[in-house]
């Protein structure tokens, strides 16, 4: 695997990890249909973007360890490709083998 490809996986890890923990608290504190802040989940690590969802829909792009969720526009076609369009958001899955790899050696829930 490249340094890119091992910065992008970080990067994103990093992200999925903080919006972990949003949802945590969301779930403790507030309705599973309420919108929340999530980050944008991309490789980019000055990323700020933020992602308007519920903990619900967080939830659906959490089911597989190699979906994120991103701002449109902050997808990486050569190492993963949009499965969801959303308004404010997209849902991209890896497809690249070694980003698939990091992707799940890095999900919390597992």
């Amino acid at each position: 695997m490249g340094a890119r490809e091992e910065r992008l996986g970080a990067n994103e890890a990093l992200f999925r990890e903080v919006n972990e923990h949003v949802a945590e608290v969301a779930e403790q504190f507030i309705a599973g249909e309420s919108p929340m802040e999530f980050s944008c989940e991309c490789g980019d690590g000055a990323c700020v973007e933020k992602i308007a969802m519920t903990v619900d829909e967080y939830e659906a792009v959490r089911a597989k360890a190699t979906q994120f969720a991103v701002v449109p526009g902050h997808e990486v076609p050569d190492i993963e490709r949009v499965v969801e369009r959303h308004p404010n958001y997209l849902v991209i899955e890896k497809q690249d083998p070694d980003a698939e790899e990091v992707a799940r050696e890095t999900d919390p829930r597992t």
